[in-house]
């Protein structure tokens, strides 16, 4: 069994950790099975300057093409917000194990599926890292309670 500290590290942005820690905040008022996940993942994670962050580490609005092991077929998603979902056959959800597990890992990095309640879950490899999807993204603005206006 694998343990907490033989997991890859996870490399973030703070903005992408302000976004994602209010989903998690929001998934544990609906009691959602995965707000755990969410917020063990965000606190595990090494919080980065966007600029410090390396190429080919998988972030918020960015392309990854991973495997699952076992299968020869691999796939190319966008990781989202679920706030932002537009297409979702090409998008891996945040509020997902798959999202859960990829964020914040890099290209090579293998790892079991996080959130699965399975006694033995799936492992799933890194393959590449796009780059960001840029243009045409419509987020909802994300307001921040108590800053000054």
């Amino acid at each position: 069994m694998m343990t907490r500290l033989s997991l890859p590290l996870r490399r973030i942005s703070a903005s992408d950790r302000m976004r994602l820690q209010a989903l998690a905040r929001s998934l544990t008022e609906q009691s959602h099975p995965l707000a755990a996940a969410l917020s063990e993942e965000l606190d595990r994670a090494e919080l980065r300057d966007p600029d410090d962050i390396r190429e080919g580490t998988v972030s918020l609005d960015g392309f990854v093409t991973y495997r699952i092991m076992g299968s020869e077929d691999s796939e190319r998603r966008l990781l989202i917000h679920p706030e932002d979902q537009m297409w979702p056959p090409a998008e891996i959800s945040m509020a997902t194990p798959l999202g859960i597990t990829l964020l914040g890992l890099s290209a090579g990095d293998r790892t079991p599926i996080i959130g699965t309640c399975l006694r033995n879950p799936p492992w799933i490899e890194v393959i590449a890292v796009g780059p960001a999807a840029t243009g045409g993204l419509a987020r909802r603005p994300t307001f921040s309670r108590g800053a000054p206006s």
